[in-house]
């Protein structure tokens, strides 16, 4: 289910939107404006309340960096949380040929600042990259700057968050993904009658519909992508 799928199906159940009327294909949709910000805004909200419960973990992905002669720094996947825990690394895929061992890039040790100690230079100093390192501007940086295109593999963590219109909601079937909606669809009528969400915990729609994701989730638990095992 995708984040617009789920903005149609809670207008839909909060009957703003009649089940015959046509699909909203856009969150730049003037008719339903509104309405359309306080859904998304309850998604937000029903995602932080099952990542904070550990019901929802960052989930595994792998991209790609490509190098350019000369440039040091580049630009992080926008989902990127961290390196995932057991391969924090770049793994070389292409340019300079070496063993295992060499293509493996670490952080260097201290991250930059203890860098900017050891070799004053190293924001001029070019080569084959032997480290990596985080910058301030949340950017990853190489020592020493590639001399020549190449590409590192990146496996990291992303967040389960979603912002853009197609993307996915971290659910593995249509059934949590309906009982998820349900959970946003009480947070969304909250907000549209102007209530407090203090107390939404202790709401009997609210926890009908949680309890009914909680209970969805014991028959499959999929390694990494859910917390911990209930039941």
């Amino acid at each position: 289910m995708t984040f617009i799928e789920a903005v149609n199906r809670m207008l839909r159940l909060s009957t703003l939107m009649q089940w015959d009327d046509d699909d909203i294909v856009s969150f730049s949709n003037t008719q339903h404006a509104g309405n359309i910000s306080l859904c998304r805004q309850a998604v937000q909200h029903v995602l932080n309340d099952l990542v904070a419960d550990e019901f929802l973990w960052d989930e595994d992905a792998t991209d790609n960096i490509t190098t350019v002669a000369s440039t040091r720094t580049y630009s992080l996947p926008s989902d990127f949380v961290q390196f995932q825990t057991d391969r924090p690394w770049l793994y070389r895929l292409t340019g300079v040929a070496g063993t295992d061992a060499e293509n493996f890039i670490s952080e260097y040790p201290g991250g930059e600042e203890n860098l900017q100690r050891a070799v004053y230079q190293y924001t001029s100093q070019t080569g084959t990259p032997q480290w990596y390192y985080f910058t301030a501007d949340q950017t990853i940086g190489f020592y020493p700057i590639p001399d020549s295109a190449e590409v590192y593999r990146l496996d990291y963590e992303k967040n389960v968050m979603v912002t853009a219109e197609s993307d996915t909601l971290p659910f593995d079937s249509d059934q949590k993904g309906y009982a998820f909606v349900d959970m946003a669809t009480r947070i969304f009528t909250f907000l549209f009658t102007r209530q407090p969400l203090d107390g939404i915990e202790n709401d009997v729609i609210y926890k009908r519909a949680k309890g009914a994701l909680l209970s969805l989730n014991k028959k499959k638990d999929p390694v990494k992508r859910y917390g911990y095992r209930y039941g």
